[in-house]
């Protein structure tokens, strides 16, 4: 049995790098699936970041209803961070609406740990060095008979540029030829895949665009090798229905917005005492096959300081006197009384409160070019709903159309914008970011022709299931594509309304050593300040 579709995630992939290089006729894969098929822009969710933006493309939901509103999260009630796992997803994604198809998941965030399923889930994205991975288990065993785990997983430049370039590419292609025998393999009917190297290419190879540097082009080789490996997924199932999208698309980073020094400075939150102490600095200074030594030399030590970053990565602040704060992703919260641990705005101030600040905030510019540092800020009720809203910031700041980012950099400072820090775990600054536009392109026996207005990454899960004629829940922030589906097939097989989306039970998150462990390698990885 061979997959009658396929879902190939360019993570981060935008039609700015595309376009181009079509014309260059540098993406002939890509390129011949828009000519055959369908196009359009591809608005992603809030915030732009790849485990929200998935878990949205999957199930169909916005992240009010799923549950997951990034890679890390503010805990509930405390002053420090989370990490999102499979475990915190309560919406259920498109393999969960149908027990009919048998699917195939390649490195799906937010799918680790894996868990049993109509088919097999190979959940390496966010999985630690020497994870189990995969569902079935014994799979695993399978896989790595065949491939090195290593060029399976999620990469960072913890060597040189060059030969963090040489990764991706090499990477993709093994990937492109490990992915035909896993999908025969595990007899699927679908196959849904995500592909990072674009995006990690973007972050560290951006700055080099335009220029004499050796990797002037190493943002162009990197598509060009991702649609090299689309054309080994094509021509491997000659009878699917292709589907390519990005979760957010990507553009130049132009420097990162202190917020936290800017409420200091406006008297909306003040400074307290330093909370990451000189060993944890030097701890995260080591190596990372160090690091890993010593996590398993002494696992109780880096757990404490794995727990001392976790609770110093929303600033230093004195909290008492604090009334906003930021999260992770452009959340920006009140510290409300009742639900803060040490609340300081009571429920009767928090609207003039927050929308004080919305309007200083939106104020802003760059002071080396007067550009505007965010182009909107949404309040949690204009863009969530579903039984997660409570886990929802109360603003959501919308620095990624602007070019900003709002993190690191929360400490004490004379300067709103800096440039992008280096990251640490990598030893190397972003020069790009993401965008709310991604891409989708589709061709196959079920696909029209032509060039589609704009679509919502939501659309992604119910346009999914109608051309796997699975019953589509009416209950979707998303809803079917019909412009990129033959109309004679639709007609034939109109689309067939499931009962709700259903939720999923919430398990838990992780246990300290899981959180320790899988922290520390996404601190590798330059996700984590």
């Amino acid at each position: 049995m061979a997959p009658r579709l396929v879902v190939l995630g360019w993570d981060s992939a935008t039609f700015d790098i595309v376009d181009p290089l079509i014309l260059q006729g540098r993406l002939p894969v890509l390129a011949g699936m828009i000519e055959r098929g369908s196009r359009a822009p591809l608005r992603s969710t809030w915030p732009p970041m790849t485990d929200c933006a998935w878990t949205s493309a999957f199930t169909g939901r916005n992240p009010g209803a799923h549950g997951i509103f990034g890679s890390w999260y503010r805990a509930p009630g405390a002053y420090e961070c989370r990490y999102f796992s499979s475990r915190n997803r309560m919406a259920s994604a498109a393999w969960e609406l149908g027990d009919e198809r048998r699917w195939l998941l390649w490195n799906i965030p937010m799918t680790f740990p894996p868990a049993a399923m109509n088919g097999v889930m190979v959940a390496g994205y966010g999985a630690p060095p020497g994870a189990r991975f995969c569902a079935p288990d014994a799979f695993q065993d399978e896989l790595q008979r065949k491939w090195d785990p290593a060029d399976l997983l999620d990469r960072a430049p913890h060597g040189s540029l060059e030969g963090f370039k040489k990764e991706l590419l090499d990477g993709l292609a093994h990937q492109a030829e490990a992915l035909p025998w896993a999908a025969r393999e595990a007899g699927a009917d679908c196959v849904a895949v995500v592909w990072p190297h674009v995006d990690r290419a973007q972050h560290f190879f951006w700055r080099f665009r335009g220029t004499n540097h050796p990797l002037a082009s190493a943002v162009d080789e990197v598509y060009e090798a991702m649609d090299r490996a689309t054309g080994r997924i094509v021509e491997a199932f000659p009878d699917a229905d292709v589907l390519v999208v990005s979760d957010h698309g990507a553009g130049p980073l132009q420097g990162d917005v202190n917020v936290g020094a800017w409420l200091a400075a406006n008297g909306r939150a003040a400074y307290g005492k330093k909370k990451t102490s000189l060993a944890v600095r030097a701890a995260w200074a080591m190596p990372p096959t160090v690091r890993r030594l010593g996590r398993r030399l002494a696992p109780g030590a880096a757990q404490r300081t794995m727990g001392a970053t976790l609770s110093g990565q929303l600033g230093s602040f004195d909290w008492e006197r604090t009334d906003a704060f930021l999260g992770v992703h452009s959340d920006l919260w009140l510290n409300l009384e009742g639900r803060e641990r040490t609340g300081s705005v009571t429920a009767s101030d928090a609207p003039e409160v927050l929308e004080e600040v919305r309007a200083g905030l939106l104020g802003l510019r760059d002071p080396r070019d007067d550009a505007p540092l965010f182009a909107a800020a949404h309040r949690r009720a204009d863009i969530y709903s579903g039984p997660a809203i409570d886990l929802a910031p109360d603003l959501i700041l919308d620095s990624w159309s602007a070019g900003y980012r709002v993190a690191p950099g929360r400490e004490a400072s004379n300067q709103l914008v800096v440039p992008p820090a280096q990251l640490a775990g990598v030893g190397q600054a972003w020069s790009s970011d993401h965008r709310p536009l991604g891409i989708f392109v589709a061709a196959g026996p079920r696909i029209a022709r032509g060039e589609s207005d704009e679509l919502a990454l939501y659309d992604v899960c119910p346009t999914s299931l109608a051309l796997l004629e699975q019953p589509v829940p009416p209950d979707l922030d998303g809803r079917v594509a019909d412009r990129v589906i033959e109309r004679e097939w639709l007609e034939a097989h109109p689309v067939e309304k499931g009962t709700g989306g259903g939720t999923r039970s919430v398990e838990g998150g992780y246990s300290q050593e899981e959180a320790a462990s899988v922290a520390a390698h996404l601190k590798d990885l330059g996700y984590i300040e």
